[in-house]
């Protein structure tokens, strides 16, 4: 294996996204690493219209809920002595959302929580680690 840097690990505050912290985590601390912390607000499942006059209140309680996971996130590895950054990126699709920041940051290794879909939930929606796995251009480890 190459050597890690930087990692990137998206986090939505569920239990498979804590589960993903976790091992990103530990393996910035085992490698000396970066981590970004990534929190995806995703426009495409708001139900209310963006005309609509509650939209940017909406907004603007996702993005004061995203920046408190990202505040504790970033504290917990910072706790842990690795060197951590939060980031918070609004996006019509979060897999999208985040094959483009670790490319623009140019991460060694992205990691993911496994939601578990099954069957045809899975084969009509699609999930955001699927998507990741199948579309980045560098290593993605999916944690379960």
């Amino acid at each position: 294996m190459s050597s890690i840097s930087k990692i990137l690990v998206g986090f939505d505050g569920s239990k498979a996204g804590e589960k993903a912290l976790d091992y990103a985590i530990g393996i910035a601390k085992r490698f000396g690493a970066k981590l970004y912390v990534l929190h995806v607000i995703e426009e495409g499942k708001i139900a209310i219209a963006p005309d609509s006059s509650m939209y940017p209140a909406l907004i603007d309680t996702m993005e004061r809920q995203g920046r408190d996971l990202l505040s504790k996130a970033v504290e917990r590895a910072k706790s842990l002595s690795v060197e951590a950054e939060g980031l918070l990126e609004i996006g019509t699709d979060a897999a999208d959302t985040i094959i483009n920041v670790a490319n623009n940051l140019n991460v060694d290794l992205i990691i993911v929580g496994s939601r578990g879909l099954k069957g045809l939930t899975r084969f009509l929606l699609g999930s955001v680690s699927e998507k990741v796995v199948r579309y980045a251009n560098r290593p993605v480890l999916v944690v379960h």
